[in-house]
């Protein structure tokens, strides 16, 4: 399951930049910039600085999302939600 759930979230970011701002995140995830913001504070998601804004790589994104605690929020945004419906209708 965990191994489908990442490539279902390889397939989701397939099209996205190697790089991504806090509003792409936001953006690709449906959860508001605070939240972005947020993960990146607590290490959930690793960022780097460069001109005065976070640059996310998408393979940190990736590693993210591919996890139980992005898959299990409690709040889920209602991308989210879409993509968990649309990842459930696969199996």
């Amino acid at each position: 399951m965990k191994t489908k759930w990442k490539e279902f979230c390889e397939a989701w970011l397939a099209d996205e930049p190697d790089i991504l701002t806090v509003l792409e995140v936001k953006r690709i995830t449906g959860y508001c910039k605070s939240s972005v913001q947020g993960w990146i504070d607590r290490g959930l998601v690793v960022a780097f600085r460069a001109k005065r804004s976070n640059k996310i790589p998408r393979s940190s994104l990736l590693k993210f999302m591919a996890s139980d605690y992005f898959r299990n929020m409690h709040v889920k945004s209602k991308k989210l939600k879409e993509k968990l419906s649309e990842f459930e209708r696969m199996d």
